[in-house]
């Protein structure tokens, strides 16, 4: 069973929303038997969006560990879809720990045929939906500072910017990067 069946939310998926090109995506949580389409959304992304990943996402034992925090509810992934193929993901980091058990980390990638349409923040919505049934009421957004445009599209849904970290962040090269840190305080439902 996954988190999900446990949650008053699971009648909303799946979903259908529109993306600014009028074209159709449909939202469905993250379930073991996506991995294949999964893998193919991973595989498509370019070498420089990977190098800035906290984790190494092109490998299997990362994604068996997903799939696992997805089971066991730490981590809950919607993905967007164009017919078969799965254009795009959103994850929801719960934390574990007592003090900061409210917040959650958003995480989002979106195929590179589908960046521009609105994908990312109608993603970046979804996770906005379910956070609460969570119990979560801070939302953080963590990326380098080379990500700009990661950093306009959390600056647009309200995002504020918390702090930088100098030298925070080892990339897949090995380079040292400063880390940015962005956060949403969702309203009291």
């Amino acid at each position: 069973m996954t988190n999900l069946e446990n949650l008053e939310f699971s009648s909303r998926y799946p979903t259908e929303g529109v993306m600014r090109d009028g074209t159709s995506i449909l939202f469905k949580p993250l379930e073991p038997e996506d991995r294949e389409q999964l893998e193919n959304l991973i595989e498509a992304l370019p070498s420089e969006d990977l190098l800035y990943l906290r984790q190494d996402i092109t490998n299997e034992s990362v994604i068996d560990s997903w799939l696992t925090s997805v089971e066991g509810g730490q981590v809950f992934t919607v993905l967007a879809s164009v017919g078969a193929r799965v254009v795009g993901y959103a994850s929801l980091h719960i934390d574990s720990a007592i003090w900061s058990r409210h917040v959650g980390e958003i995480r989002i990638n979106v195929h590179p045929d589908y960046r521009g349409t609105g994908l990312g923040a109608a993603l970046a919505g979804e996770i906005r939906f379910v956070a609460p049934t969570f119990g979560i009421r801070k939302l953080i957004a963590n990326m380098t500072l080379e990500q700009h445009t990661a950093m306009v599209v959390f600056e647009r849904l309200g995002f504020q910017l918390q702090t930088i970290l100098r030298g925070w962040v080892t990339d897949m090269n090995g380079e040292e990067r400063d880390l940015l840190v962005m956060a949403l305080t969702l309203p009291k439902s």
